[in-house]
This record gives structure tokens, C-alpha cells and sequence, in this order.
């Protein structure tokens, strides 16, 4: 039990001032926090750059894939004729390759031979 509650009161109040080694904590703190946020701004940075750099590249493939199909296209129509006689061959169709062809005559001159492909 207390005699003298009041000595509590005379004294005089501790102040709460930081010390030396609670700077240096906050200072140690406050440099990992403002390199983590710096570090943060430089990777999204990046990853926008990345993105971008991606979509520049998606856009390059996808023209490159547009004149690929334009020349296949054209490689397949010039050679066309040469794969429609490889399959008539290969199904023994009795369809063949017209040879030659006689234009049609005038009504007054001779007819062409029963065997051409231009007769009356």
C-alpha cells in the first residue's frame, strides 16, 4: 500500500521521444519500403513494355500468315491441273486431257471429224 500517492504526481513525465536505435529501424524500414515500391513501378514498366513488344510481334505473324496464304492460294491454283490428273489417274476416271481442239466451221464448210471435241 501506498503512503504518499501524490509523490506520483510531482514527478516529472517521462517524454516518448524515439531513441537513436528506433530512427534507425524506421530509417531502415522507410528505405525497403520506398525500393520495394521503386521496384514495383520498374517490373509493371516492364511488363507493359513486354506486352507491347508481343502485340507488335503478334501483329507482324498474323500479316506474314495473311501473304503465306495468299501464295499458297496462288501456288495451289498454278498447279491445280496437275493434281486434278493425278487424282483422275488414281480414281481410273475415263475422263482424259482433251488434246486438241478444232474450232467450229461455218454452216457452208465441211464438218469436223466425229472423234473432235467441236462438231454439229
Amino acid at each position: 500500500m501506498n503512503l504518499f500517492p501524490f509523490k506520483k504526481m510531482n514527478r516529472k513525465k517521462s517524454t516518448s521521444s524515439l531513441g537513436f536505435s528506433s530512427l534507425v529501424l524506421l530509417g531502415i524500414a522507410v528505405v525497403i519500403v520506398s525500393s520495394s515500391g521503386i521496384g514495383y513501378v520498374i517490373m509493371k514498366n516492364r511488363q507493359i513494355s513486354a506486352r507491347s513488344q508481343i502485340v507488335e510481334v503478334q501483329r507482324k505473324m498474323e500479316k506474314h500468315q495473311v501473304s503465306i496464304s495468299q501464295h499458297q492460294s496462288d501456288i495451289e491454283e498454278s498447279l491445280g491441273i496437275f493434281r486434278l490428273r493425278e487424282h483422275l489417274e488414281e480414281i481410273n476416271s475415263p475422263l482424259t486431257e482433251i488434246e486438241f481442239v478444232e474450232p467450229l466451221l461455218k454452216h457452208n464448210e465441211k464438218s469436223p471429224p466425229e472423234n473432235s471435241v467441236a462438231h454439229r
